[in-house]
């Protein structure tokens, strides 16, 4: 079925269900709109000390809300559209969005959800990927879909974030010589310059039921579909089917317990396809009105056809939270990850990380640190992966009635050991402050800048500095309400 369809069909389905309601119940309807324009400006975009390109942006995003509430059921439609403006290379990125949510509570026991997101996006040529250029250089240089799906054929063992970023670069190049040919061809694939437009559409559907049988404690059923439609031969299109159940009960009022299934199907057009099967428990023990402990442990396979590597992902976690006073809140969590690979050795990571929070009259403080120590298993012995550990700080605070202003800062400490060659240590900084200013009920402006700094001793990733420079304008208003 096409994609587009669902959001179609989905949107059709609940009407009827919200058009069942009793004509005796009262329904009330908003239309709201916005409207954001935003200039940024980026010092040094592929982060890099010896070939720093910067760029300004300019950002235009309306944005149309249509919600619908009454006592038994509520939903709301979305519809946005992006439009970007690269200076550098003066080009122009288009996003649409369609989204709808909605629930109705068909019983007093009984509620049935569903949503549907749909985006549209035709995006510039890529212009920045020479082919003369290493393979490290040209992920550095791409967009954050092509890195993470790059990664996804090369590290299949990480769920890619912005985190594991330098780790990605300092093994890519090993990684991909490593790789066979069909997967090198898909990685080129990705890091290659393009003539043409990229034009896609995403599609995440998913319709559930919760049934409440007991205080606290709850029975959920649900499906999801996600579907990539590519439309310029650059994207691998990629399908996926996700039933899942759940169940959350309360034995007393001290201890609550929940477990929970998802088993996924997702299907390439040119990889290979997986199976996933992923189990979640979790545990609350309420020790007394200040204090909370809370423990989880899930079980992830992942099962991939053809040639990739199937993995068993463990993650166990335990956390305590203490109230000090009303405003006052210290947390803390202590996480062990195993993972088993089918063909590179097992990993084992250990973290732990601190966090206290306190309000304030006219804003917000919290402080945080954190830390993480990673093994790999080499020739049936354990030796060192990568090991980090951070401090953070942040303060939001109301200077005049209509003026917030909030500062930022971290630093963090890493260090990687890749399986060929010596310690990498990074040293990463980061601070932030912005303004902003509410005027004339509807309209805000705000201001922000950013500094990053990178100290590498990495002959494969050096150090850079970045200045981030963010300007905007934003106004939102009730349209109509009946």
């Amino acid at each position: 079925m096409d994609n587009k369809n669902f959001l179609v069909i989905g949107t059709f389905f609940f009407s009827l269900l919200v058009g069942s309601v009793h004509a005796g119940h009262c329904r009330e309807n908003v239309l709201s709109g916005t409207l954001l324009m935003q200039q940024e400006y980026d010092s040094n975009i592929f982060q890099e000390s010896d070939d720093e390109q910067s760029r300004w942006t300019t950002t235009l995003v309306p944005t149309l809300t249509l919600a619908s509430t009454s006592v038994r059921d509520e939903f709301s439609l979305i519809a946005s559209s992006e439009l970007g403006w690269d200076q550098r290379l003066d080009e122009r990125d288009f996003n649409h969005d369609l989204s709808f949510s909605g629930s109705r509570q068909i019983s007093q026991y009984l509620r049935i959800t569903m949503s549907d997101n749909y985006s549209y996006n035709d995006e510039s040529p890529r212009r920045d990927l020479d082919p003369t250029l290493s393979i490290t250089e040209r992920f550095q240089r791409a967009g954050r879909y092509e890195q993470a799906e790059v990664a996804r054929l090369l590290f299949p063992e990480l769920r890619y974030t912005e985190d594991d970023y330098l780790y990605v670069l300092t093994e890519l190049a090993r990684r991909f010589a490593q790789a066979g040919s069909t997967t090198q061809q898909e990685v080129e694939r990705y890091l290659s310059n393009t003539e043409g437009r990229r034009r896609y559409s995403d599609n995440e559907f998913s319709i559930g039921a919760e049934y409440e049988f007991a205080r606290d404690s709850l029975l959920t059923l649900g499906y999801r579909y996600f579907a990539n439609d590519d439309r310029s031969a650059s994207i691998s299109e990629y399908y996926e089917h996700s039933p899942s159940v759940g169940l959350t009960y309360r034995f007393n009022p001290q201890w609550l317990a929940g477990v929970s299934h998802a088993f996924t199907k997702g299907q390439y057009d040119s990889a290979n396809d997986l199976t996933e099967n992923d189990t979640l428990f979790t545990v609350a023990y309420t020790m007394s009105p200040t204090d909370q402990l809370t423990g989880s442990y899930e079980y992830d396979s992942t099962n991939f056809q053809g040639t990739s590597e199937d993995i068993v992902d463990q993650a166990g976690e335990l956390g305590w939270d203490h109230d000090f006073n009303v405003n006052t809140r210290l947390s803390t969590t202590l996480s062990e990850n195993y993972l088993t690979r089918e063909f590179a050795g097992d990993e084992n990571e250990l973290g732990l990380d601190v966090g206290v929070t306190r309000r304030l009259q006219r804003g917000s403080v919290s402080l945080g640190a954190g830390g993480s120590f990673g093994q790999q298993k080499r020739d049936e012995s354990w030796k060192k992966l990568r090991r980090d550990w951070s401090v953070d700080g942040a303060i939001t605070y109301a200077l005049q009635e209509n003026v917030t202003g909030t500062f930022d800062l971290a630093y963090e400490k890493r260090y990687l050991w890749p399986e060929t060659g010596g310690e990498s240590a990074f040293d990463d900084y980061e601070a932030g402050v912005a303004v902003t200013y509410s005027f004339l009920r509807w309209f805000a402006f705000t201001c922000r800048y950013t500094f990053i700094r990178l100290e590498s001793n990495d002959s494969i990733v050096s150090g850079y500095d970045e200045h981030l420079v963010m300007v905007e304008l934003s106004a939102a208003r009730e349209l109509l309400r009946w």
